[in-house]
């Protein structure tokens, strides 16, 4: 028994809708413009976490749709492209909406696989090529999924009280999670997305942007993770509520505030760009920001706010402190792109994590799933331009017919399977 969840939709508690079934499912649609593939791998991963084990999909974009203002359709290799991001990130089942042309209603525009005639569209032999695909690469798969190392949390009625009141409304508390897991994912290249209750002890890095409601038991939760050697990392407007939506009267982040030995001394919504430097470099917050307060002798100032209205010049804009042989970590501004990357690679190094195929071009995807002894990599590539990419050690080329090689060149949406 399953249900068709929808990727990002919060009008309820997925985990709750989720834990009465037997696998989670999601329905994968691009819309107008083409797959972000890190978007959707996330996607992918929030629908993996939701019962922690591989999932379906049970729909998937044919090309086009027929429900937004420019139902542009993917280009030629990219639904295969897409259908093999799901398998990278633990799907066991890609299935398409839909299948035949409909005579009347509301859909008649929507892709399909054949024509109102019965006979097949052009996109039909993309979908043909990615069954015999999967004939190849079953048996290699069989038995494996995402095994991760690092972890970010969702909490639905976190996102429920930020976007209740976003205090500016360019806020996002989905964008604030994929400012973490876009450059944590290019490293490690599998993230777990979990809620904050679940057993976290096997994962050596657990982040949680925007977790603006923090009830006891997860308090609890991550307290334990922490004290038993863990490395947990806040993001902004993290730990500012209870359970019943109520302010901590400890302020930000509530019942960890003593534990990581600081606290928010205000939080500011920001209509100027704000300068940040420190162990990390400099960089730019023109979001969100959060003055930090030190109370404990042995919390470590990363990153300090320069010169903006005053009340945050000079002040923390993120702190750590060892507890242990684990760590806590409060980040209180919003980083950009380039410094969250530097950040990224802190956190990592300070959990004692190394980067995996570090040396990837840019715009091609890697997936790993592992399992029964063995491991595969699914590489894909959605640059205009081939790519090569020089693999660490000679390894089986599975469609390719099982070739062993130690470089693989792909076009755009060239797809390997490496064992």
């Amino acid at each position: 028994i399953t249900t068709n969840m929808m990727g990002w939709f919060d009008q309820y508690d997925q985990y709750t809708v989720a834990q009465d079934l037997d696998l989670a499912s999601w329905d994968d649609y691009v819309g107008s413009g083409h797959l972000n593939f890190e978007r959707n791998g996330a996607t992918h991963d929030l629908t993996r976490g939701f019962l922690q084990k591989n999932f379906w999909v049970m729909e998937t974009q044919p090309g086009f749709v027929n429900w937004h203002s420019d139902n542009n359709s993917l280009n030629k290799g990219e639904v295969r492209a897409m259908a093999w991001n799901a398998i990278g990130h633990g799907s066991e089942a890609v299935e398409y909406w839909q299948w035949r042309s409909a005579l009347n209603g509301q859909e008649q525009y929507h892709g399909t696989l054949v024509g109102a005639d019965g006979q097949p569209v052009p996109l039909y032999a993309e979908v043909q090529q990615l069954g015999t695909d999967f004939d190849k690469a079953g048996p290699a798969l069989a038995g494996t999924t995402v095994h991760s190392d690092v972890a970010l949390l969702n909490d639905y009625p976190s996102r429920w009280a930020i976007d209740w009141q976003r205090h500016n409304h360019a806020f996002d508390p989905i964008q604030a999670l994929m400012s973490f897991y876009t450059p944590l994912h290019d490293a490690v290249r599998s993230v777990d997305i979990i809620p904050d209750t679940v057993p976290l002890d096997h994962y050596k890095l657990v982040v949680a942007p925007a977790l603006n409601l923090i009830t006891p038991e997860a308090a609890k939760n991550l307290e334990a993770y922490v004290r038993n050697g863990g490395h947990l990392v806040l993001g902004p407007r993290s730990g500012m509520k209870d359970e019943d939506n109520s302010l901590w009267p400890q302020r930000q982040p509530g019942p960890l505030a003593d534990l990581l030995g600081a606290k928010v001394a205000q939080f500011y919504a920001l209509d100027t760009t704000v300068p940040i430097s420190g162990d990390w470099g400099s960089g730019e917050d023109s979001l969100w920001a959060e003055q930090l307060s030190v109370t404990s002798p042995d919390t470590k100032t990363l990153m300090t706010y320069g010169k903006s209205n005053g009340w945050l010049d000079n002040q923390p804009a993120a702190v750590t402190r060892k507890v242990g042989n684990g760590t806590i970590t409060y980040i209180g501004a919003s980083l950009d792109a380039a410094a969250m990357k530097r950040a990224a690679a802190w956190m990592l190094s300070d959990a004692g994590l190394a980067p995996i195929l570090p040396n990837i071009p840019e715009g091609v995807d890697v997936a790993i799933r592992s399992g029964d002894n063995k491991k595969v990599f699914i590489l894909t590539n959605y640059n205009a331009e081939p790519a090569t990419i020089t693999l660490p050690s000679e390894m089986h080329d599975i469609l390719a017919g099982g070739n062993t090689t130690s470089s693989i060149t792909l076009p755009q949406y060239g797809v390997a399977v490496l064992q």
